[in-house]
């Protein structure tokens, strides 16, 4: 029997804390909207620098991050989060317009991981959450 596909009808009411980290004012806005929406407490972050202090503060339910932002790319910040809490990889959705433009290391990490591709729509938000969410509950009950 395969599994049932996810759906926001059996998501969490409550599912806690997400940190969105994108340079773009307006995508950053979008995604936080979408998250709202879904019942996450949405915190948001303009670079890597500043989503790895949000991350040394305290733990999130789930991160979204831009691959390519200056200073601190999306992959060197999933790196870093994931050496200053432990697990929080697990919790990780990638975002980008170029997924072809990555180099081997970047494109392993991003594909091991939900990735939405930009410009996204509400409907591609909500199920790379309801996945990851759905991957990370099989996998704790395996």
């Amino acid at each position: 029997m395969s599994p049932k596909p996810p759906s926001l009808s059996n998501f969490p009411r409550n599912p806690g804390k997400a940190l969105v980290v994108d340079d773009e004012e307006n995508i950053r806005g979008l995604y936080a909207e979408v998250l709202e929406a879904m019942g996450f407490q949405v915190e948001t972050a303009p670079d890597g620098l500043k989503g790895l202090e949000r991350i040394q503060a305290g733990p999130y339910n789930l991160v979204i991050s831009d691959i390519r932002m200056p200073g601190l790319t999306g992959v060197e910040f999933y790196l870093k989060a994931a050496q200053a809490r432990p697990g929080s990889e697990q919790r990780f959705i990638f975002t980008t317009g170029l997924i072809d433009s990555l180099n081997a290391h970047e494109y392993m990490i991003v594909t091991e991981k939900p990735c939405i591709v930009k410009p996204a729509k509400v409907e591609n938000i909500q199920q790379a959450v309801l996945e990851l969410y759905a991957r990370r509950d099989s996998g704790s009950r395996s």
